[in-house]
């Protein structure tokens, strides 16, 4: 897991945590200014998505070997598409 996937991680346990980023990031063994520049840094690239109306993709991830597409919802809901039928998988990403 590179740094960036590990502070995503941790930025999604801090927003269910119920605790101040000071108790969050003293409790991971993290500096608070570190802990706080990610916070900040995913808050706002999250928040430029939803103004913009665009999701982003990672190609990389998006086409599994089973010839479907897997698409994940932030809320953690995944859902596998045929590959040919783009229609669907369309559909399914302007739902959210």
């Amino acid at each position: 897991m590179d740094k960036r996937e590990e502070m995503i991680r941790l930025v999604e346990e801090f927003t269910k945590s119920g605790l101040s980023q000071k108790e969050f990031s003293a409790s991971k063994g993290l500096g608070f200014h570190q802990f706080n520049y990610w916070f900040r840094k995913f808050k706002k690239e999250n928040e430029d998505v939803s103004s913009s109306g665009f999701i982003r993709v990672d190609s990389g991830r998006a086409e599994s070997s089973t010839g479907q597409f897997e698409l994940e919802y932030p809320n953690g809901v995944k859902l596998r598409v045929p590959k040919g039928d783009l229609a669907l998988l369309s559909h399914l990403v302007a739902l959210y």
